[in-house]
């Protein structure tokens, strides 16, 4: 049975490559499990999105491909291929387009020509499963990429079978009712990731329609936001968001709160290396995180100690027994008015310990001298809140700019 011949990222390797763009404008990378909330909150609010889209026209130039290639009907051993070809040229359209703007939301623009590591296919697959541009399979369950090419191939085929043993060909096209596609689309000309106007009302109903995950019968967060003027909001916390938020401001709240606590937990780590590696190590003695820990304290402390922690472990489920740990007593540490990192080390060593085994900076091993030796307080990004995929979902809302 033929298939698409080309590599797409693993669920583990997308969410590696989430922790790392994450660790980057975020402060301190996801040592002890911080990383955990800001996905699962991000999950739910936002559902579909993640920290790797960039622009919403995506949404439906993948399925555009896709239709196009339906209608070429290439031999089933050419599907890969032909979904490289039609997908790289595309970014090489959209790339030198040239408009303000445009270039940095092109995904693959930075490499190109090269070959794209994160295709857009994979980046925004479950986008087009939770925003409802591709359909589900008669079981319930969600299209695959590999699924859909045998769909394509079953058009040519009428000998293949899904995974269940199914007839393929007695499945319906799962994609279906999307905008015509653009005039300049089987062209070599600048294409631009601004849409027109159809396409914007097309993807204003469909996001409008997302459903929260915790109740198909509610609107998601992303959906009441839809079309609301959102674009001065700092964090999704905000007061203008959470007046947005209907039966979700309770749980947004929340999250917000848990983001000040996140945001005390990375100082906290970072003042322990850095205490360590000066103290213990007598190496580079940098005073950088230990002087940023009181100010994150100040900026977050009362935020952070409003949590409620019951309800905000039922928010986010079952948590690694580490991790737990660690919010818990980093919790009660800012309640009781903590200041001195030092006090939280063993629950912090345990938690990245679990995490990351003989890798960690924490431990008072010769592995952990050489961690610490590695790492460079001055290079090291200062400690801040957990965003949630705001900064994007923000950007994506504002591709709908006018559609209403």
């Amino acid at each position: 049975m033929s298939s698409f011949g080309f590599t797409f990222l693993s669920r583990k390797a997308l969410g590696q490559a989430e922790q790392s763009m994450l660790g980057g404008t975020a402060g301190v990378r996801d040592e002890v499990g911080f990383l955990i909330i800001h996905q699962r909150y991000a999950d739910h609010f936002f559902p579909g999105t993640s920290v790797l889209h960039t622009r919403l026209r995506y949404a439906l130039l993948i399925p555009w491909i896709f239709e196009t290639l339906r209608e070429r009907r290439p031999s089933p051993r050419d599907f890969g291929q032909a979904y490289i070809d039609l997908e790289h040229a595309i970014t090489g359209r959209l790339k030198f387009n040239g408009e303000a703007g445009e270039k940095d939301g092109v995904i693959g623009g930075e490499v190109y020509p090269k070959a794209i590591s994160q295709p857009p296919a994979y980046v925004y697959w479950t986008a087009l499963a939770k925003w409802g541009l591709i359909g589900t399979r008669p079981d319930g369950r969600p299209w695959s990429r590999t699924d859909i090419a045998r769909l394509l191939a079953a058009s040519r085929s009428r000998t293949l079978l899904d995974d269940d043993g199914r007839p393929l060909e007695t499945v319906p096209w799962p994609i279906a009712g999307l905008p015509d596609l653009p005039s300049d689309w089987s062209g070599n000309g600048k294409m631009s990731l601004a849409m027109p106007k159809a396409e914007r009302q097309f993807l204003f109903r469909k996001l409008k329609a997302v459903r929260s995950p915790a109740d198909q019968t509610r609107p998601s967060l992303l959906a009441r936001l839809v079309g609301r003027g959102i674009e001065d909001a700092t964090y999704c916390w905000d007061k203008s968001i959470i007046a947005l938020a209907g039966d979700e401001a309770p749980m947004l709240s929340r999250a917000g709160q848990a983001a000040a606590l996140s945001a005390i937990g990375r100082a906290v780590y970072a003042a322990q290396v850095e205490t360590i590696k000066c103290v213990r190590d007598k190496r580079a003695p940098t005073v950088i995180h230990r002087d940023h820990l009181p100010e994150t304290i100040a900026l977050w402390g009362k935020k952070a100690a409003a949590l409620n922690l019951e309800a905000f472990l039922d928010d986010v489920g079952s948590l690694p027994p580490a991790v737990k740990t660690v919010l818990v007593d980093t919790h009660e540490w800012v309640k009781k008015g903590g200041r001195d990192p030092m006090q939280l080390l063993e629950p912090y060593a345990r938690a990245e310990r679990s995490r990351k085994q003989d890798r960690t900076r924490l431990s008072d091993n010769q592995f952990g001298v050489d961690r610490r030796l590695e790492w460079q307080a001055a290079k090291h990004g200062k400690a801040e809140p957990l965003h949630y995929r705001w900064n994007n979902v923000k950007r994506l809302l504002g591709d709908l700019t006018g559609a209403a």
